[in-house]
């Protein structure tokens, strides 16, 4: 039964070893002027850019009538443009559960 456990310890220990024992090749101080270092690479940060489709403004005489037809900036921000929804309280208070409605 010792034999065993002996043969057992020592395959633990080989296997702990061997990775250790692989690893082991001269290293030169990286201020060595002969050590081997390996090439830069360059990613650029656009690499994955899309530009946006290329949409083509519409007729400004009418988008501007709109904007004034709805009070302006404001009417867009008190919810009375063109596809905002009704019955919710605008300004800050709105984005609020228990604000004012």
């Amino acid at each position: 039964m010792q034999a065993k456990l002996a043969a057992l310890c020592c395959a633990i220990a080989a296997a702990w070893l061997s990775p250790a024992a692989a690893q082991q090749t001269e290293r030169k101080h990286p201020a060595d002027p002969s050590a081997a270092v390996p090439a830069p690479v360059h990613s650029s940060a656009f690499s994955g850019y899309q530009p946006l489709g290329s949409e083509k403004p519409g007729p400004w005489r009418e988008l501007n009538d709109e904007v004034a037809r709805i009070g302006g900036h404001i009417g867009i921000l008190r919810g009375t443009a063109p596809g905002a929804t009704s019955g919710k309280a605008g300004g800050h208070a709105g984005h609020h559960p228990g604000g004012k409605k």
